[in-house]
């Protein structure tokens, strides 16, 4: 049976982790900093929404690439509407919980809203009505070839260990440090297990939710996902071992994933910024117009356009968006592709970094 957290919040050694904790708070402090210098929020902020979304899809089972996202927004139709509205959903989850948490704390009522947002037209008919609400019935948690690793309390003790949960979350005058405490956190969500369906997603998410509302960052989109992503098996791994023995593995594991996403942020943040400066001087001496700024802005939140994408963004006619487009081309800032008709244009080197990323 699934202990609580009064009962083992203190079952860890700090020394075992003591240098991966230092490293995580530094790469924390250093992004906090660049970011905070950083002058083009709406260019970072949908892409590392994007990044995320997708990278906790990988996690689940879900592939898809920040290419294909950005063509569904060129495209009105996909092949892939159900992995699109995914990354949506996850997208306004991030979004709700961050303007929620501005003025409000944790609740039951908040982490049932979360997952019905990031769950909502996802689920099966037969398993539509659990969409927001806690499990009425008993769950598992299986590995990758079917094995039950871990057997979550009972659905009819599930309100009781989420109210404890919570009333750790919300306490922020405990003395525990809150990156050790983001660690406790998710290994307890993941075990309890609330949801039938979605609960890694949410579990996730919680973990920069709660890094926000702890002020450990003060800018709401450093996510964990995609560095957790990696090394998903060893994850999974941690999280079970985190649930039988101390916490001491998990935390380290959980504290060097931090660092390399803090890490990951620091240097698409620089690459970013280096890259609108070398497109804005190029831009600046190719093409006169008011639309100026404009064009850069499309070009880096929407790196894969059509003539008519630009067109309708910009509010011109189709054939001012072609000069335009045929300007950048010139300058090897677009890169066409063979068609010649209803050409699809790709800002390649913004797709390389996001790659990277």
């Amino acid at each position: 049976m699934l202990k609580f957290i009064k009962e083992r919040k203190n079952n860890y050694d700090a020394n075992y982790f003591i240098n991966e904790l230092a490293e995580a708070s530094k790469r924390l402090g250093i992004l906090e900093e660049q970011i905070a210098n950083y002058q083009f929020n709406g260019i970072l902020v949908p892409m590392l929404h994007k990044k995320e979304a997708i990278s906790s899809m990988y996690i689940e089972g879900t592939q898809t690439t920040i290419s294909d996202v950005y063509k569904n927004n060129v495209y009105s139709k996909s092949n892939n509407d159900k992995i699109m509205l995914e990354v949506d959903n996850h997208v306004k989850t991030l979004i709700f919980g961050v303007e929620h948490l501005r003025m409000d704390k944790f609740s039951n009522k908040f982490i049932q809203e979360i997952h019905r947002l990031m769950m909502k037209g996802l689920l099966a008919k037969t398993k539509d009505t659990s969409i927001g609400k806690y499990k009425e019935k008993n769950n598992f948690i299986i590995n990758s070839a079917g094995t039950i690793v871990f057997t979550p309390p009972p659905y009819t003790d599930t309100k009781k260990y989420m109210d404890e949960l919570i009333t750790y979350m919300n306490d922020m005058n405990d003395n525990f440090n809150p990156l050790i405490k983001a660690a406790v956190i998710h290994s307890q969500f993941e075990s309890i297990h609330p949801f039938e369906d979605g609960n890694g997603r949410v579990g996730r998410l919680l973990v920069s939710l709660y890094l926000y509302k702890a002020k450990v960052i003060n800018f709401p989109f450093f996510y964990i996902s995609e560095a957790i992503s990696e090394d998903k098996a060893v994850y999974y791994n941690k999280l079970t071992d985190s649930r039988k023995n101390s916490y001491d593995e998990w935390i380290k594991f959980f504290l060097m994933k931090i660092s390399a996403q803090a890490e990951k942020h620091i240097n698409y943040i620089d690459s970013l910024n280096n890259l609108y400066v070398k497109v804005k001087t190029i831009l600046k001496e190719s093409i006169s117009t008011p639309k100026y700024d404009s064009i850069i802005e499309c070009l880096f939140v929407q790196p894969i356009i059509t003539t008519s994408y630009l067109a309708e963004r910009l509010c011109i006619s189709q054939g001012q968006a072609k000069r335009y487009i045929n300007t950048l081309e010139e300058k090897q800032i677009l890169m066409g592709d063979d068609k010649k008709r209803n050409r699809t244009y790709f800002f390649i080197e913004l797709l390389d970094i996001a790659r990277r990323l």
